[in-house]
C-alpha cells in the first residue's frame, strides 16, 4: 500500500521545526555535546524525507555561532591527496552532479602504506558477531570487514588523509559554512554473501547522519566494474522523486521504474583514486564479482549535531599537531588526543 505524499509531508513539517530547535540548541553550547538525543536524531532523519536539500537549509539557519576563526584553514599546499588546481572544479562538479573524481592519482607509496596497514590491523566482520580479526583476504567469510576509527588512526597516512586541509577547503566551499572533521570509515568489501547487500550498504540509500556534509573516498586497491565500484545517482543530491525519498534501502528496480537509470554512474579507478561525494544523494557500493576492495572515507560536516560520534584515541603525528594548531575548529573532535 503506497503512502499518501500529502499526509507524509504534513507529518514531516513539525519534525523540521523540532530539528531546527534542537540544532540551534546544540550550537549554543560552549562545547559540542558528546551526543544528540535519539528523538532529535529521528526527527532529523525523518524531516529529510521532504527534500534532499533540506539538511543544508537547516544547517545554515542553525549553526550561526561559529567564530570567524572557524573559516581559517591551514595552508593546503601540503596536500598529498588532491591537486590544488582541481579544487574549484571539484566544487563545481559536486554542485552539478553530486560527485567528482579527482584526476590526480595519489602516489603509490601512500596507498600501498595504507593498504599494508589494513592487511595487518584488526577488523570487524560485519554481521558476524565475532571478535576482531586480521582480514582473511584469502578466504573471507562475510561481505564487509570494518576497521574502526581508533584502529585506522594508528596509521600515519590515514591521519594525514583525515586531516587534509585541501579537502576541508573543498567541503567548506561546497557547503558554504565552516566545517568539522566528522568521521572516518575504513573497510574491505568482498564477493561473499551478496544477500547481505542491505547490511553492507550495497543497495541505494541516503546518508542522513548529519544535516550538511561532504565525503571523500580513496580507493586503496585497484577498483574496476567487477571489484565493487561506488555507484551514484547523479543529481539526486538536489532532487529525488517522492517514491524514492525514504530513510532506508532502495532497489535498482525502483530507480529504473522512476526512469532515472540513465543518471546512474559507476565510479572506479586505480589504487589512489580520490572522490568527493555528497552522499545525501542516492548511492551504494556495488557488490564485487571478483577480488575485493579496500576504501577509506573521511567526512566533513557543518556541525556534529546528529548521529552519535566517538572521540578516537590515537597518538598524533607532528603533521597532525601542526594542522590542529592552525585549524582547531576543523579538528575539534580530535582535541582529546592532541591536547
Amino acid at each position: 500500500m503506497s503512502t499518501n505524499p500529502i499526509i507524509e509531508n504534513a507529518l514531516a513539517v513539525p519534525r523540521v521545526l523540532k530539528t531546527l530547535t534542537a540544532a540551534r540548541g546544540f550550537d549554543k553550547t560552549s562545547s559540542a555535546p558528546r551526543s544528540t538525543p535519539g528523538q532529535s536524531q529521528f526527527n532529523m532523519r525523518s524531516a529529510m524525507d521532504l527534500d534532499p536539500r533540506l539538511g543544508k537549509a537547516l544547517s545554515k539557519l542553525s549553526f550561526r555561532n561559529t567564530p570567524s576563526s572557524a573559516w581559517k584553514l591551514s595552508d593546503p599546499a601540503s596536500s598529498r591527496f588532491i591537486d590544488l588546481s582541481e579544487i574549484d572544479d571539484a566544487v563545481a562538479g559536486v554542485q552539478r552532479d553530486g560527485c567528482y573524481v579527482f584526476k590526480k592519482v595519489v602516489d603509490p607509496s601512500i596507498s600501498t602504506a595504507i593498504r599494508e596497514f589494513a592487511e595487518q590491523a584488526p577488523c570487524i566482520a560485519r554481521g558476524a558477531n565475532a571478535a576482531p580479526l586480521i582480514y582473511p583476504r584469502a578466504a573471507p567469510q562475510v561481505g564487509r570487514y570494518d576497521l574502526d576509527e581508533t584502529t585506522g588512526l594508528q596509521c600515519a597516512e590515514v591521519q594525514e588523509f583525515a586531516t587534509d586541509p585541501a579537502m576541508a577547503l573543498v567541503a567548506q566551499k561546497y557547503l558554504g559554512q565552516p566545517v568539522v572533521m566528522d568521521e572516518i570509515a575504513f573497510w574491505w568489501t568482498t564477493t561473499q554473501r551478496a544477500e547481505d547487500a542491505n547490511l553492507n550498504a550495497q543497495m541505494f540509500h541516503q546518508d542522513r547522519d548529519r544535516l550538511s556534509f561532504l565525503k571523500f573516498f580513496i580507493f586503496l586497491t585497484d577498483v574496476t566494474p567487477e571489484t565493487g565500484p561506488h555507484v551514484y545517482l547523479k543529481g539526486s543530491h538536489r532532487k529525488i522523486p517522492w517514491n524514492l525519498r525514504k530513510d532506508g534501502r532502495i532497489s535498482d528496480d525502483a530507480v529504473r521504474s522512476a526512469g532515472l537509470w540513465s543518471n546512474v554512474v559507476e565510479l572506479y579507478g586505480p589504487a589512489g583514486t580520490v572522490m568527493a561525494v555528497d552522499t545525501i544523494g542516492l548511492h551504494k557500493g556495488k557488490t564485487p564479482t571478483a577480488g575485493d576492495r579496500l576504501a577509506l572515507e573521511s567526512e566533513f560536516s557543518t556541525s556534529l549535531f546528529g548521529n552519535d560520534y566517538e572521540r578516537p584515541a590515537f597518538t598524533p603525528t607532528d603533521l597532525v599537531r601542526e594542522r590542529f594548531a592552525e585549524m582547531p575548529w576543523v579538528l575539534q573532535r580530535y582535541s582529546d588526543s592532541i591536547n
